[in-house]
């Protein structure tokens, strides 16, 4: 079992989490999603440091959340093993040896990718600053590409050709950079986390709805994990409540699908086994005010209060407009 508590680090306030193979975080913008990503990647790699505080601290500063004040504490554990500390700026690191936990990050970002490839080495040299974990995952995309170099997806196939290829009929194609915005978002995605997959990483991704119409969204979460082996954790921040309708059905397929080899084939003729999530390999929260709430019902699934959470927000709008137009329609 791994845990993770974090109290009075930037937005986070006071997080007491437990993580599971696939993890999910769901929250409005600024609720601190992407600093939570950002520390998960620091405490993951920190078996690493060995004893290099001053590396340890380094990533904050160039990760971009150098929060770090005197009531901040950090916690991580691995089977009840401290393997990182942080409390009163004093720094505990265990060098834990065959622990496999360095991550690799899709930040949202990505779809900067397509823009800049190209003269990345010319914003290198003229010492324009870059987010360092933008930098560095281009640098793995670069590397994705030339190991994956073609891949069909969201209805389009993609081509390593002299430039990044998208093919939307078998003779006509555009770049990648001219290609719409989805897309864009959706390859560097698509690639990485094939290519981080198939290397044993931990694979953290931010907005993997990025760009995407709903049902591509669904499309994409069933790609993802599809790709997650046994070797693979998996964490994803999230605005979409078409993400959390998804895994909830590849859950209800994996449940529904283990009841006997008859149903197993029925459930197989909607969504292939590949893609079938174990519930008990899942966990789910809300941040929200500083905090992160489970948001696993008893049934194991995302409570469906969560999932509509949103659409009763608008539809209660649209209710008061309703009763007030339905009250003075007349008065004309």
């Amino acid at each position: 079992m791994e845990r993770l508590i974090v109290k009075n680090f930037g937005p986070l306030k006071d997080v007491d989490i437990e993580l599971n193979k696939i993890n999910l975080f769901i929250g409005e913008n600024g609720s601190g999603k992407s600093v939570l990503a950002k520390l998960i990647i620091i405490v993951f790699n920190s078996s690493f440091y060995g004893s290099d505080k001053k590396k340890f601290l380094k990533f904050f500063m160039d990760y971009g959340i150098d929060y770090i004040q005197e009531d901040t504490y950090i916690q991580y554990k691995v089977n009840n093993i401290v393997v990182c500390s942080l409390e009163k700026k004093n720094i505990q690191l265990v060098e834990m040896r065959g622990l496999s936990l360095l991550a690799q990050y899709i930040p949202a970002e990505r779809n900067l990718i397509s823009l800049f490839s190209k003269s990345l080495s010319t914003l290198l040299v003229e010492d324009i600053p870059l987010p360092k974990l933008l930098l560095h995952f281009s640098s793995e995309y670069e590397k994705a590409r030339n190991k994956i170099r073609e891949l069909t997806f969201l209805n389009v196939k993609y081509v390593n050709a002299d430039n990044d290829r998208i093919y939307y009929t078998e003779n006509e194609y555009l770049d990648l950079e001219h290609s719409s915005s989805g897309i864009q978002s959706a390859l560097p995605l698509y690639v990485t986390v094939k290519y981080f997959a198939q290397k044993h990483k931990n694979i953290i991704i931010e907005e993997p709805e990025e760009n995407l119409f709903p049902k591509a969204q669904a499309e994409t979460i069933k790609y993802i994990i599809e790709q997650v082996s046994d070797e693979n954790s998996l964490f994803m921040m999230t605005h979409s409540p078409y993400v959390l309708s998804t895994l909830n059905i590849l859950m209800m397929a994996h449940k529904v699908g283990n009841l006997n080899e008859e149903v197993k084939e029925k459930v197989e003729a909607l969504i292939p086994e590949s893609q079938w999530m174990n519930r008990d390999n899942f966990s789910a929260y809300y941040l929200k005010d500083g905090e992160a709430r489970d948001i696993k019902g008893r049934t194991g699934l995302i409570s469906d209060n969560e999932i509509d959470e949103v659409s009763d927000d608008i539809e209660f709008e649209f209710e008061e407009l309703l009763t007030i137009y339905r009250e003075h329609k007349n008065d004309k």
